[in-house]
């Protein structure tokens, strides 16, 4: 293998991250309160509930527990089981005698959240393995062309288009030339440490440019086939209804590890003119990220799952209002570019899903990616 893939000696070890966590609190003698959820997604209806777990310094607090929401007051939590009737977020901290932890969020949706897609074969791990491929450009961008025509090339090859996810970050805005496609999210940009346009980041790691960019596509085939070994498997459940989305992602692991998940939320057919472009199709821009939900605590490696035994599962759910990512966009594109997102087209949109696991050194690596419909169900893929 080359330079930057040695998967197999990474999972020797791994790390704990379980969903919903708050960050370390005060201490007092070296001592730490720590607020965790079950849940970071409920319903206001059907009697759902999210139950809270208080510890200090790992010990379980059964009493005399306090709660309180964002604005310091008091919330009434009994038995430690969050519900609530109206939608929106819910940020949560905990007070026990002198000690207070961090702040959670719980997020109420009024629609169902979708079940998990039925396993093919419940005793298979030998799973369907891609890449993510995340190109980082902008129409107004005069060197992206050259870049594009061997993404383009990936794509039109049969073998090596079924090994990649590929997706459009455009987070830069060169030559005055306006972006609808514009993203502006400089932290997602600053993680990939992106200093010029074009840039490609091959499972958010390796990096290439106009320099190197003919080494992606045998860097593609040795990726994925590292990955084999310990690839997990993803299925998804997604519902778009009345503009809100909620998606269900269940991870499958075919190695015992610390596993996150992370989605973009992409639009195709967008049409801008691409400057300096070589070639029609690269007026007409596909796999363009909307919106990207997998910050946790300063990385893109995604939102914590659980640590997940050998041919074992675990859930994450994601829920977004579509109108309040495209009201965003929108202005943000008018105050960076000069011009707003295009009117939304709900056909158009998909989502791009991808599992990092943990590195067994303290990080996390990419290890298997999808694309999925944003109102539909995927089911785990087998070799």
């Amino acid at each position: 293998m080359k330079r930057f893939f040695q998967y197999a000696s990474l999972l020797l070890a791994a790390v704990m991250l379980i969903s919903c966590e708050g960050t370390t609190g005060s201490t007092d003698a070296g001592k730490t309160l720590k607020l965790t959820s079950d849940k970071n997604l409920i319903q206001t209806f059907g009697g759902d509930y999210a139950t809270l777990t208080v510890t200090l310094d790992g010990q379980k607090i059964v009493e005399d527990v306090l709660f309180f929401d964002e604005n310091n007051e008091l919330i009434d939590i009994a038995d430690f089981k969050f519900s609530a009737t109206e939608v929106g977020e819910y940020s949560i901290w905990a007070n026990y005698g002198t000690y207070t932890s961090e702040t959670i969020t719980i997020r109420a949706i009024d629609i169902q959240i979708p079940s998990t897609p039925a396993d093919p074969k419940p005793a298979s791990t030998d799973f369907k393995t891609r890449a993510l491929i995340t190109e980082f450009t902008t129409v107004g961008c005069s060197a992206c062309p050259s870049m594009k025509e061997v993404l383009h090339t990936i794509e039109e090859d049969t073998a090596l288009a079924d090994m990649a996810i590929c997706a459009e970050a455009h987070t830069g805005l060169i030559n005055s030339v306006a972006d609808p496609c514009y993203l502006h999210n400089r932290a997602f940009e600053d993680f990939c440490v992106i200093t010029g346009f074009p840039t490609v980041k091959l499972d958010l790691a390796s990096t290439y440019n106009n320099g190197n960019r003919f080494d992606i596509k045998e860097d593609l085939q040795e990726v994925v086939a590292a990955k084999e070994s310990f690839a997990p498997g993803i299925a998804v459940n997604s519902v778009l209804k009345d503009g809100k989305v909620v998606a269900k992602v269940t991870v499958k692991a075919k190695v015992a590890a610390s596993y996150r998940v992370g989605t973009y939320l992409v639009e195709d057919g967008i049409y801008a003119k691409q400057y300096s472009a070589t070639a029609d199709y690269m007026h007409t821009h596909d796999n363009v990220i909307r919106y990207i939900d997998a910050q946790y605590k300063g990385s893109f490696y995604g939102i914590p799952v659980a640590e997940i035994a050998e041919g074992k599962t675990g859930d994450a759910v994601f829920s977004w209002f579509l109108d309040e990512i495209w009201e965003t966009g929108s202005n943000m594109g008018e105050i960076n570019g000069g011009i707003a997102w295009p009117e939304r087209k709900d056909e158009n949109l998909h989502l791009i899903v991808f599992v990092t696991m943990s590195d067994g050194q303290g990080g996390y690596v990419v290890a298997n990616a999808i694309d999925c419909p944003i109102n539909g169900e995927t089911k785990f893929e087998y070799r």
